[in-house]
């Protein structure tokens, strides 16, 4: 498997759920990672499991993250932190980062650290997603599970940055 989808599908092993073709991927990749971008959709999607436990042994300080408030360049480093963990694959991260790019005249990001209020942005994206769905747009079908998806990973950090921290006790003279 390419990329972080052995990780993620590691992770996932334990999830069971009847593969809902709403979150079908068409990536152009085999059909065992094209699953396996489809579980990890449905997954996100699956409202019976709370972000909190999506995001379990994340195991970091997200003080200060504060999604209306972000900028890109912290959005994609949470996003490769996620995928190196096996949470999300790769193609979420830019999913979840690319709010509001700005490009210069070469096709390079600029402007990274740039504020940006994530949930606005996405916000805009549904509604324009919506819309070209009814105008029949097959391509925006897939956009828009990603932007969901996305939207879901970012609503997660914010409540794993809002739980207080557990204090475990590790024994330092064994």
């Amino acid at each position: 498997m390419i990329g972080n989808l052995s990780k993620v599908q590691e992770r996932l092993s334990v999830y069971v759920a009847i593969p809902d073709q709403q979150f079908k991927v068409r990536s152009g990749l085999s059909p065992e990672e094209e699953a396996v971008k489809q579980k990890v959709r449905q997954y996100w999607a699956d409202e019976n499991i709370p972000g909190i436990k999506k995001l379990e042994g994340l195991n970091i300080s997200l003080s200060g993250f504060d999604p209306r408030r972000t900028s890109n360049k912290e959005l994609m480093e949470l996003g490769v932190l996620l995928a190196e963990r096996g949470i999300i694959d790769g193609d979420l991260i830019g999913a979840m980062s690319s709010i509001d790019v700005e490009f210069d005249s070469m096709g390079n990001e600029i402007n990274m650290g740039k504020e940006v209020n994530v949930y606005e942005f996405f916000s805009k994206q549904l509604s324009q997603l919506q819309e070209s769905i009814r105008d029949g747009n097959e391509h925006a079908r897939g956009a828009l599970v990603e932007l969901k998806t996305s939207l879901s990973v970012v609503m997660a950090l914010e409540e794993y940055m809002k739980r207080p921290r557990e204090r475990s006790l590790v024994n330092i003279r064994a």
